[in-house]
């Protein structure tokens, strides 16, 4: 594998909270399901910043959107 080089795309990541989307962040992943997984294992900021509870978190409305490489 000397010379392959793996990239990776970088995706941006919406969120639902009280009836608006808001841009939540950039992730660079495989594909939009890897994307989605790392911005809903972001706890702590999802609980900082937008005040959901640790049982909201598996329910929380989540876009993704590819970002041109």
């Amino acid at each position: 594998m000397d010379g392959d080089l793996i990239l990776m795309k970088q995706f941006k990541v919406f969120i639902e909270h009280e009836d608006t989307w808001h841009s939540f962040g950039t992730f660079q992943a495989d594909n939009s399901e890897m994307a989605l997984e790392l911005a809903r294992s972001s706890k702590r900021e999802l609980i900082d910043q937008y005040s959901f509870t640790e049982e909201e978190l598996p329910f929380i409305n989540m876009e993704v959107e590819e970002l041109p490489s």
